[in-house]
């Protein structure tokens, strides 16, 4: 049992409230799991060209941060390097250069086994650990951050271990992150046919082979919507998951409605949540606002003010279906 959250705002006057606000959906239901949590941000203003990592150690202690420093600048340009707590927040500038997310992230980990990429995108930024909500807001400050749209989850470990490396959210490449919360049936199945198609997996949550599949379906083509109808007839389980992109915020609920969620929407505001309390701690929340719970294998999808776009050959590109 697990708890998610989402938020999306769509009047720029509230943006700079939007981290506060999302923390506080997700607060009240570390009742559900209080082992970890975890958020992913999205901001509006991503530089043309740009794109920022965010690095940490798998195991939360210090690392050789001078000597990767130094290893990436020998083939990369970095703009920006800055340590924010227990992870490295790096801005490339990819102008005049390619850059390829899957070879960078193998030779980090030839290079440097204990390290890893939590994100990668011009506009995401995830931040996740072990313990309490509060505590990572304060760790990283989250509460001041300034944002259009993002996906939360706490959790409670049920089939791996507890650390902040299997912490929710998940990624699989740019600017795509999800949070779910219940289980994947038929996941060694799942992530055998994955690796085959060439997703290479960090941990045995399985939560990250659902957002290594919606990765595969978008790389096929596939819109969002097109890619979350296809799950439904290929992941078993019963599962409530929040997938968030650039420019989309979608919510899926498996064909047996075993996992709960609650939508809220309100001009300029979309709110989900796993439990309809954790709504009430929206800031001028109105109990006239439209309320639902989402049906049995029912996929949702609002888009978000679309973000500048990438102006250089990228896969980033993928991912505004």
């Amino acid at each position: 049992m697990c708890g998610i959250a989402g938020l999306i705002y769509y009047d720029p006057e509230q943006y700079k409230s939007f981290g506060s606000t999302l923390l506080s959906l997700i607060q009240p239901l570390e009742s559900r799991g209080p082992d970890s949590c975890g958020v992913a941000l999205y901001h509006d203003c991503p530089t043309p060209s740009q794109v920022r990592l965010l690095l940490g150690s798998l195991q939360n202690s210090d690392a050789p941060w001078q000597q990767v420093r130094h290893w990436m600048e020998q083939s990369l340009c970095i703009a920006n390097w800055q340590a924010i707590a227990q992870v490295q927040q790096v801005t490339l500038d990819l102008a005049h250069q390619n850059f390829d997310l899957s070879q960078f992230k193998q030779a980090l980990h030839h290079q440097f086994p204990a390290l890893h990429v939590v994100s990668a995108g011009q506009a995401m930024e995830i931040y996740k650990g072990i313990g309490s909500v509060e505590e990572l807001a304060a760790l990283y400050g989250l509460r001041d951050f300034s944002g259009t749209h993002g996906i939360g989850h706490t959790r409670m470990a049920t089939e791996s271990v507890v650390d902040t490396h299997h912490s929710h959210p998940f990624t699989s490449s740019y600017d795509l992150s999800l949070v779910h919360n219940g289980q994947v049936s038929n996941y060694y199945k799942l992530r055998f046919q994955l690796e085959r198609m060439g997703a290479v997996f960090e941990t045995q949550n399985d939560s990250e082979a659902i957002a290594h599949y919606i990765y595969y379906q978008l790389l096929q083509g596939k819109s969002l919507e097109e890619a979350l109808h296809q799950l439904l007839a290929d992941i078993d389980g019963t599962y409530t998951f929040l997938v968030a992109t650039r420019d989309k915020v979608a919510l899926v609920r498996d064909k047996y409605a075993a996992k709960p969620a609650v939508i809220y929407e309100q001009p300029g505001i979309v709110a989900i949540a796993s439990e309809y309390r954790a709504l009430l701690n929206l800031p001028q929340f109105d109990s006239t606002a439209k309320l639902r719970e989402p049906g049995a294998g029912e996929v949702n999808i609002w888009s978000v003010i679309p973000t500048p776009q990438a102006t250089y050959a990228s896969p980033l590109s993928l991912l505004t279906p």
